[in-house]
């Protein structure tokens, strides 16, 4: 039977937190962002996972390593990521959180497979965008997020490893070079918004593949980044957020969807305001933001926040702590 607590907030939630969560959500918008204004299609992991498993391509497989070696190098360089199951767990224990990631991430799968996307293609894209299918989905997988989460007890099962909340980097380590990253991408984003696309490798689609091949990669790169700098590559931030009963409060995974939309709804506003192209040229492929709301969507959007509830991963940090 699950215990409720009395709501607090959880003591690893400081000001260092809300910092490295803004840096982090400014990353994923910037990276957001620069996918669109480059290639003319939307950042959704969740899509991009499909669509490798599907139709393999080097755009698809581009964008997906770019998540991987992006965990590879800030497991290195930066820290901050945590045991699935610590050493001291008991046995039962350990079977219990295995059994979440499977349970929780097969929901998942199937989830944004129904509903057509995730906290990325839905909360990072669709809610900026103005979109009706994302303004539907959104609340409706956070709803059954926060009550599946709640009432399972996730944050108990999947609780902040003590060790790696007090050797946590301090965001101002990354902040250099995230800083770095957000000025190059900004400025191919403002080409995009302000000049005219690239024509003249229209008539080369062998170049036009491998340009799209590393805009993917650095777009997948520099948002595996910002899921490591902002936590939510750990599943305990994640939970933290979603559990309400757990008397330990995380409201970090909140100013990390506001930092990035803080740089995702301007973006698109503009953007589709101008009625801007890519800068590989071409039309931009956007999702259509009068398509009809389904039970399809509403359906994909619950199984997606259960498992996500469940487990607290989603496709792009499962990805980046491959």
């Amino acid at each position: 039977m699950t215990v409720f607590y009395p709501f607090k907030i959880s003591p690893y939630f400081n000001a260092e937190a809300v910092a490295a969560a803004l840096l982090g959500g400014l990353l994923l918008g910037v990276s957001v962002a620069f996918k669109t204004s480059v290639t003319g299609q939307v950042l959704g992991v969740s899509g991009s996972t499909r669509g490798f498993i599907r139709h393999p391509s080097a755009a698809s497989g581009a964008f997906i390593l770019g998540l991987i070696l992006a965990g590879i190098f800030m497991a290195r360089s930066y820290g901050g990521f945590e045991p699935i199951a610590p050493r001291d767990m008991s046995s039962a224990h350990t079977a219990r959180v295995y059994c979440r990631f499977v349970f929780g991430g097969l929901l998942v799968g199937f989830g944004t497979a129904l509903g057509n996307g995730c906290t990325s293609g839905h909360g990072l894209t669709g809610l900026a965008r103005l979109s009706l299918r994302s303004w539907i989905a959104v609340p409706c997988f956070m709803f059954w997020a926060k009550v599946v989460g709640t009432l399972s007890g996730s944050l108990r099962d999947l609780p902040p490893d003590h060790s790696v909340e007090m050797s946590l980097p301090k965001w101002r380590k990354a902040l250099a070079a995230s800083l770095i990253s957000v000025a190059v991408l900004l400025m191919i984003m403002g080409a995009a918004i302000l000049a005219k696309p690239l024509s003249r490798f229209e008539d080369r689609p062998e170049v036009l593949n491998h340009l799209k091949a590393v805009a993917e990669f650095c777009s997948g790169l520099t948002f595996g980044i910002g899921l490591a700098v902002s936590t939510m590559v750990r599943p305990s931030k994640v939970t933290g957020f979603l559990d309400w009963g757990s008397g330990a409060w995380d409201p970090t995974l909140a100013f990390v969807m506001g930092g990035a939309l803080l740089v995702t709804f301007p973006f698109y506003q503009v953007w589709e305001l101008r009625g801007a192209k890519p800068i590989l040229g071409g039309e931009a492929q956007l999702p259509p933001k009068a398509k009809a709301v389904d039970r399809q969507l509403v359906g994909g959007a619950a199984l997606f926040g259960a498992g996500w509830g469940t487990c607290g991963m989603c496709p792009g940090p499962i990805w980046v702590v491959l």
